[in-house]
């Protein structure tokens, strides 16, 4: 079937229409769509900076595994004569295997088969190792035993007797409570491979 010709047959010459009737591009629609990705990336980019940021100051990771030093004090001197504060002697706790804490040996030098070692002689001597794992670092020059409070120090005497060897730390950040957590170092690479 043919229509008459009317007014909407006639195109003039000046809209320059193509495939779907599209005008051909600008210079700047050219270029909009790298500008947006721009805008987008700086805009992300910074999101991320400022969520870490956030995340750093509320959350503290600290690569020192050591305990607390303690201070020491000199005696004050008064009146050319010096007096000693007295000091009450607690009672050192006895080494004991506590079997119920449960210890997670830490390989602190990298050197292969270090924490399976250390396991197999805490097993033999009675003790429940609950996991075996590298450390955060393989930088460890002495072994550490980590307790979660003063009330393990009994226990930690007892790992440090069937090492040998070893430095007691508290920290509960390391060693949650109920749990020893032992770093081995290069002195025990040395001991017992």
């Amino acid at each position: 079937m043919k229509y008459p010709k009317d007014r909407f047959d006639d195109f003039p010459n000046t809209l320059k229409r193509r495939g779907a009737h599209r005008a051909p591009r600008t210079w700047a629609s050219k270029f909009m769509s790298w500008i947006v990705a721009i805008v987008a990336f700086v805009l992300l980019v910074g999101i991320g900076v400022g969520v870490m940021w956030m995340i750093d100051r509320q959350v503290q990771f600290t690569a020192d595994m050591g305990g607390q030093q303690e201070e020491t004090t000199a005696p004050e001197e008064t009146g050319g004569a010096t007096e000693a504060a007295p000091t009450e002697t607690a009672a050192e706790p006895e080494a004991t295997i506590d079997a119920s804490i449960s210890l997670t040996v830490l390989n602190g030098v990298g050197t292969p088969g270090l924490a399976t070692a250390g396991t197999n002689v805490f097993v033999a001597d009675g003790w429940t190792v609950g996991s075996t794992a590298d450390a955060d670092s393989y930088d460890y020059a002495t072994t550490s035993i980590v307790i979660a409070s003063e009330d393990q120090r009994g226990a930690a005497l007892g790992a440090q007797e069937t090492l040998g060897y070893g430095e007691i730390t508290v920290d509960p950040n390391v060693a949650p409570e109920g749990t020893m957590t032992i770093i081995l170092g290069q002195d025990a690479a040395d001991a017992l491979l």
